[in-house]
């Protein structure tokens, strides 16, 4: 039951975004800001009028959107440039995981430098504490605006590693409900799920403890009702609230008792079939929550049955059902032939090594070799 929970985040939950930054920009006693974007969000206008906001209150804002779906090492040293070129003192991420992320690895950078490689690949360690980032999530989903870890991709290898360190947490989360408003209905699904595996794969992970337990029940139980309500309808504030503070619980467990073969798989996957990370998630969950059936203990399925409207006694084949058609429900695939891309060229045998690789195996309750991975890569295209 030894454990350890760390959590130096503010996490400032449904106030207005823009007044919420100006005053802890003020706590900071910065001027010059990075705003770290993705080129979707700068469309809609959102980057714009947060950009105009912070100058007419005398902020210097050097907007960066240059953020894609599964960032890469370029786009942190591209940003990176530009933060030292205006003299950033403060980043601001507006966007989903992939937007904090980037904005997480310029932040080291600016304090400890050198190159991410020399982190992700040549074992450099972090020593100095990041810049101070107020991360603001426009999706309810990965978490990391509360966690420690950004993962980007280097294109010279396309093997997802994380880079971690508690001195990289966010200084700030600053969750507002609004800002998820205009998310289509598909990445509304695709990311709540991405919130509801980190969740679930946390509760039955070697490393659940009683602390980060109601974190995942609690996330699980508001995902559960709050999802659908989400996706069918995204002016449902009270849904799209549920959510937020979801992927808050589920991202602090996450950080704290990690996850397993979902995320394992998912990495390799989406690095081979260039799949949204959340929607990846979705389709692997029926497949490897059924291999991980009989190592969850019974006292956790009879608790998981309860969340998911399920009797007690339901026996594990149910479990699965139920949450398949829960991911059916959300309009997103739960089988490879479902994707609408070519599939035959794939090299599963690479991909189930790549996640033997995954450090995240090490807490998924039962081990699992190359082959066995195969094997559920097989059963998720026939």
């Amino acid at each position: 039951m030894s454990f350890t929970y760390h959590l130096p985040t503010k996490i400032i939950f449904d106030q207005p975004a823009l007044e919420a930054i100006k005053t802890e920009l003020t706590y900071l006693k910065a001027n010059r800001v990075l705003l770290v974007s993705d080129p979707g969000l700068a469309q809609l206008g959102l980057v714009a009028q947060f950009t105009a906001g912070l100058s007419e209150a005398g902020y210097a804002v050097a907007p960066f959107t240059e953020v894609s779906s599964n960032p890469t090492t370029t786009e942190v040293a591209a940003g990176l440039a530009l933060a030292r070129e205006q003299g950033t003192q403060v980043l601001i991420a507006l966007g989903g995981g992939s937007a904090i992320d980037v904005a997480k690895g310029i932040a080291m950078l600016m304090t400890n430098g050198g190159h991410y490689a020399d982190y992700q690949w040549g074992g450099k360690a972090i020593t100095e504490r990041s810049l101070p980032l107020l991360a603001l999530p426009t999706t309810a989903g990965t978490g990391s605006e509360v966690s420690r870890v950004a993962v980007i991709v280097d294109p010279a290898n396309p093997f997802k590693k994380g880079v971690l360190s508690p001195l990289m947490f966010p200084y700030a989360a600053i969750v507002d409900p609004e800002l998820t408003r205009s998310l289509p209905p598909r990445l509304t699904a695709a990311t709540g799920m991405d919130a509801f595996i980190h969740a679930l794969e946390c509760y039955i992970g070697r490393r659940a403890n009683p602390y980060t337990d109601q974190f995942c029940l609690a996330a699980l139980e508001a995902i559960w009702t709050a999802l659908p309500q989400a996706v069918a309808d995204g002016n449902d504030m009270v849904a799209r609230q549920s959510m937020l503070l979801a992927a808050l619980w589920g991202g602090t467990a996450m950080d704290h008792a990690g996850l397993g073969l979902i995320h394992a798989l998912s990495g390799p996957l989406t690095g081979h079939l260039h799949l949204h990370h959340g929607l990846a998630n979705a389709l692997i969950l029926p497949y490897a929550l059924r291999f991980n059936l009989p190592a969850i203990p019974p006292e956790r399925r009879a608790r998981l049955n309860r969340i998911f409207d399920l009797p007690e006694e339901a026996d594990g084949e149910r479990l699965v059902e139920t949450l398949t058609q829960f991911v059916r429900r959300l309009g997103l695939p739960t089988h490879l032939n479902q994707l609408n891309q070519p599939l035959e060229r794939v090299d599963w045998a690479a991909i189930a090594a790549d996640t033997t690789r995954m450090v995240l195996l090490q807490n998924n309750p039962r081990p699992v070799s190359a082959a066995e991975c195969e094997m559920i890569l097989t059963q998720m295209r026939q």
